[in-house]
């Protein structure tokens, strides 16, 4: 079960989605402000997978 006020979560599973389970996991950043109608694990994926784009050098979604 997914807790949605889990920005850290939100994040990993975000990023692992990207780049995979094999590299290390980078810094967490800090949770940004909530926007309306999304969760802190939704704007933690979100953020998780723009990092994990960034280091595979590919453009992420736009979203």
């Amino acid at each position: 079960m997914v807790d949605p006020n889990n920005f850290r979560e939100g994040f990993e599973q975000g990023f692992r989605a990207v780049v995979g389970s094999a590299r290390a996991m980078p810094a967490i950043p800090a949770q940004p402000a909530t926007k309306a109608g999304m969760t802190p694990f939704q704007m933690g994926i979100r953020k998780g997978i723009k990092k994990g784009c960034e280091r595979k050098d590919v453009t992420p979604a736009d979203f």
